[in-house]
């Protein structure tokens, strides 16, 4: 009797003790007893995570389901893992501009994942706030979630907006240990890395010239003249010193052959009777032929290669203003109450064909570009549901569709047909048949615009012309020091030197033009568009006009 009344004294005492290290840990989860206490109770609940459960309500349970079955990574969780992880979630809520995660902070075990329920977070990265859509966070969002499972430092700071924000949390340890199964093999990471590094191309925390489309430059001339990077002379400056080391050596041979100067002396022009310069003076009669052919020839290309360059960027900005004006279509004729706010049907519909839009854009350009393919691979759609770009039903209906890698987008662009039509017979849009034919010729026009770019890129330039005009300024810039020497002698090296830093740079500006999109990777960093702003500017375009029209004047 007496050994039964002291085990359920002690029991009672352990059940008390660790009550008292809960309540002080939730009163202030900052200080640092309650950091040692959470590692006390986070060492106890080791060995079987469900240990670390919070009472939840059936509306609380329900709400984290769908909020983590709508992450790709949480799709494959056993139903036991699901609700382990649920049951570990706590409730909290933080005041306006609390932190909630800190760019540049390592994700250790003493970091949280969190589940926003209610209220709005912002999201800064290098002190900018991101545009929107995704510069805001919303009930249902998932933070943290890779920097834990991934072990990296955070790549953004997430701020409490409104006035108070409710959420869940669940520890580091508790969410690796139960998410173990999901975590990607090593030997992924650098797959991984990539993806992340063009998702932040595209999502806004990351730019290529500081938010412009190309490199900007000032109209002055001392600024120019100090310009190096993105610069012709920057990829050319080999090409012009090798030869110029040619002609310095061609130089010394010459001397060598005729006997009339010492091999290093600057000196004065060589000795026009002698029959080798007599011979070098019949190159460059012919090479002042040349001379003509290749500077009307290569001009003319170049005119060519920045006229094709022109169209792709027109096409570009094309696409974005077809995407603007579906977009207006349905914000100015969407159904409103009767203060003119919109209905609950209308923001719906508006919200569903933003994200298909800016799906669509994403997708479209990952078709073409390099930089960004690897979205359209499996693991990068996965990444991109990973990272709130898109629903984990979207994805799945994705990876379902009998289309190529490179098709997919076509997909996204008939969803926002049809959401738009089904708005109609949901009340969310004006059921209009003029209405209806013009969105129909609007998204016809938009089909038609971006497949202009995949057909202009696949036939740029003939073969057979581009090689034409890269053996012409070759010879006439090899040509160059047998043709100049006879009149210039050694000065003949720094005349060499300019005209074939003009003439091949012309070349590699014009191929570069023929690059739009640096597929070829000819150059780095030079003068090709960053894709990515403009896929940034029509995600902001796919909810400034649903914002624009929220409120009305009348």
């Amino acid at each position: 009797m007496r050994r039964l009344v002291f085990l359920l004294s002690l029991v009672l005492a352990t059940s008390t003790s660790i009550a008292w290290i809960e309540k002080i840990r939730q009163h202030d989860m900052h200080s640092p007893f309650s950091k040692w206490t959470a590692s006390v109770l986070n060492s106890t609940r080791a060995g079987d995570p469900s240990a670390a459960g919070f009472p939840k309500s059936k509306e609380e349970y329900t709400f984290l389901e769908t909020a983590l079955l709508n992450n790709v990574l949480f799709t494959n969780l056993p139903n036991s893992s699901l609700v382990s992880l649920i049951d570990a979630f706590e409730c909290v809520t933080v005041p306006q501009h609390h932190v909630l995660v800190q760019q540049g902070e390592h994700a250790s075990t003493a970091a949280f994942v969190f589940v926003l329920a209610s209220g709005l977070c912002t999201v800064t990265v290098d002190g900018n706030v991101v545009p929107e859509p995704y510069g805001t966070l919303t009930p249902g969002s998932i933070v943290g979630e890779l920097g834990v499972l991934f072990n990296t430092t955070r790549a953004a700071t997430i701020t409490a907006k409104t006035e108070t924000v409710t959420l869940y949390r669940v520890d580091a340890d508790t969410f690796k240990r139960v998410l173990n199964r999901v975590i990607p093999p090593a030997d992924q990471s650098d797959l991984f890395a990539t993806i992340d590094e063009a998702i932040k191309q595209v999502a806004g925390t990351k730019t290529l010239y500081g938010g412009d489309i190309i490199r900007q430059y000032v109209p002055s001339r001392y600024w120019l003249w100090t310009r190096w990077a993105g610069t012709i002379l920057q990829y050319n400056i080999k090409t012009t010193l090798f030869n110029m080391l040619f002609s310095f050596g061609f130089i010394l041979l010459a001397r060598r052959i005729t006997n009339d100067q010492p091999p290093f002396h600057m000196g004065l022009s060589p000795n026009k009777t002698h029959p080798f310069i007599e011979r070098l003076t019949i190159v460059h009669k012919l090479w002042s032929y040349q001379m003509s052919l290749t500077t009307f020839i290569l001009t003319f290309f170049l005119n060519q290669s920045f006229g094709f360059w022109q169209e792709i960027y027109s096409i570009a900005r094309r696409i974005q203003g077809r995407l603007n004006d579906f977009h207006v279509l349905l914000a100015t004729h969407a159904t409103r109450e009767e203060d003119y706010s919109y209905t609950p049907a209308a923001e719906k519909m508006m919200d569903d064909i933003g994200a298909y839009s800016r799906l669509f854009h994403i997708l479209f350009w990952a078709s073409l570009s390099r930089r960004f393919q690897v979205l359209r691979t499996p693991r990068g759609l996965e990444r991109l549901a990973s990272r709130g770009l898109m629903t984990s039903q979207q994805l799945k209906i994705l990876n379902n569709l009998d289309l190529p890698e490179n098709q997919k987008h076509n997909a996204c662009l008939e969803w926002m047909m049809t959401r738009a039509l089904k708005g109609m017979k949901d009340g969310g849009l004006r059921d209009d048949m003029a209405l209806q034919w013009h969105l129909i010729d609007q998204l016809c026009v938009l089909r038609a615009t971006y497949a202009g770019i995949n057909d202009k890129l696949t036939c740029r330039m003939p073969l057979a012309y581009t090689h034409f005009v890269q053996i012409l300024v070759d010879t006439f810039c090899l040509l160059s020091p047998l043709a100049l020497y006879a009149d210039l002698g050694a000065y003949s090296i720094f005349c060499v030197g300019i005209l074939t830093l003009f003439y091949t740079g012309l070349l590699d500006l014009a191929k570069i033009f023929l690059d739009p999109l640096n597929n070829e990777k000819f150059t780095k960093n030079s003068i090709y568009m960053d894709i990515g702003v403009l896929i940034r500017e029509s995600n902001a375009g796919s909810v400034r006009w649903k914002n624009a029209g929220a409120q009305l004047p009348f």
